[in-house]
């Protein structure tokens, strides 16, 4: 855990200040979610919690969308 926390801060110190010197705000925004997001998922994976899987609730989405071609 350690390890994972260590390496997402030293991510994080790298890119930040290049993004916040050109005044990049938009891009900052999403590589903030993303490593947010990647953070969570590998917290997850290190205490062994399942995480859902969004093709089945994809595959329902569409198969309710288009009825006619799916068994």
């Amino acid at each position: 855990m350690i390890m994972l926390i260590l390496l997402y801060v030293v991510l994080v110190l790298i890119e930040v200040p290049g993004f916040v010197r050109k005044k990049r705000w938009r891009e900052l925004t999403v590589f903030s979610v993303l490593i947010i997001l990647a953070f969570v998922i590998g917290v997850f994976q290190i205490k062994h919690i399942d995480i859902p899987n969004p093709v089945r609730d994809t595959q329902y989405f569409v198969k309710s969308l288009f009825p006619f071609g799916y068994d």
